[in-house]
């Protein structure tokens, strides 16, 4: 986690075949660091690092077995997985398999709210190497899972189903997003160790958190709760 100290531009790609859009992006309401976001094919996909995150949407993870990923820091989006081990491409790569109601779109804005943000927040923000450095990404636990949720529901005992998939070392990655009239890292940490408690004391993973003021009317603190599974 990290400060904010510089606030030079960088870029993103999201590479695929699949139609999609980017209109929910916005940098002008977005109140983020700069970065630029394109769309490119797959056989633009580089051989070596160009870009700080690359995002890959696939219909199966098949389809990448014969294509070279030279991305440093990469996140696949796929409605399906037929892979029983990873290709060695994949192995710096952290999978998001979308849910059987999910389109590409809505998984590619999931994906966008949960993680890119937590990129460049102007106020705490994560590198990508704080999660690819982890114990958890360097034992194998590749496949992302993705929730959302607001404040109140923290104190729900329906959020219990919630957290006990989460597994003992599993690393878990929290994005706040809070209204600017009431942000402070105060907050962030005080949710923070709500979420902590739910995990319970046999969590022994790590835990990273990343958190930006918005200034939409009328929000309610939203908390995006992701954690790498095997």
């Amino acid at each position: 986690m990290q400060t904010q100290d510089n606030l030079s531009n960088e870029n993103i790609s999201v590479y695929s075949n699949i139609p999609f859009h980017l209109d929910f992006f916005d940098p002008k309401i977005e109140n983020l660091r700069p970065f630029s976001i394109t769309q490119k094919s797959l056989s633009e996909l580089p051989f070596s690092q160009t870009d700080k995150v690359a995002i890959i949407i696939v219909n199966d993870l098949a389809e990448l077995t014969a294509i070279t990923i030279g991305c440093e820091h990469s996140i696949v989006i796929t409605a399906k997985n037929s892979l029983a081990i990873m290709s060695e491409d994949l192995s710096h790569a952290m999978i998001y398999q979308q849910s059987a109601d999910e389109n590409h779109q809505q998984a590619l804005e999931k994906v966008f709210h949960a993680l890119i943000k937590t990129y460049f927040s102007t106020e705490i923000f994560l590198e990508p190497s704080d999660i690819y450095q982890s114990d958890a990404f360097e034992k194998g636990q590749r496949r992302i899972n993705i929730h959302s949720l607001q404040e109140q529901q923290l104190l729900s005992e329906d959020t219990k189903t919630l957290f006990s998939p989460i597994g003992q070392n599993d690393a878990v990655i929290l994005n706040f997003d809070l209204h600017q009239s009431s942000f402070s890292l105060n907050t962030a940490q005080d949710l923070t160790d709500i979420i902590i408690e739910h995990l319970g004391e046999k969590f022994d993973g790590e835990i990273f958190f990343s958190c930006r003021a918005s200034s939409t009317p009328n929000q309610q603190t939203l908390i995006y709760l992701s954690y790498l599974s095997v």
